[in-house]
Order: structure tokens, then sequence, then C-alpha cells
């Protein structure tokens, strides 16, 4: 996959964080996930939107369910994160 080398303004305050992240995979890998990622939600966002338009907004139970999948996950990927930390 080729690389395109861009110049970027980042506020001053995000600097030192930026570059501790980053670490030694190097600001600009650390950059190209965030753009992918950032990428990613603004198209599925941009699906979701299609949906609604095709089939109504999401009732309220759907959205409660989903939000309680989503805890769930969150706590298990936490757990996981914890217990791969002792080892």
């Amino acid at each position: 996959m080729g690389m395109t080398k861009l110049s970027v303004t980042v506020e001053e305050d995000l600097v030192d964080e930026l570059r501790e992240r980053a670490g030694d995979r190097g600001i600009s890998a650390f950059v190209n996930q965030a753009v992918r990622h950032e990428l990613q939600l603004a198209r599925l966002g941009e699906l979701l939107a299609d949906l609604e338009n095709e089939l109504g907004p999401p009732d309220e139970a759907m959205v409660v369910e989903a939000l309680a999948s989503l805890d769930r996950l969150e706590k298990q990927q936490s757990r996981t994160k914890r217990h791969a930390t002792r080892r």
C-alpha cells in the first residue's frame, strides 16, 4: 500500500499525549490509525442514516437492548484487559 506525506497542524494541548501514546510505532502510524477509525465512524453514521431513512427510526426497546449489549461488551473487554495485564 502506498503512502502520501501530509503536513498537519495539531492543537498544542494534544501534542504531549499524542507523542506519549504513539510511542515506538510513531506519530504517523498513530495518526493513520486515527484517520482510518474516523473514516469508519463516518461511513457507519452514513449507513445508519440510510437505514433510518429506509426503515424509520428504531423503537425504544431496540435502543435499550442495543445499549445493554454494548454495556456488556465493554465490561467484558475491560475484564479481558485487566486479566491480560496481570499475566
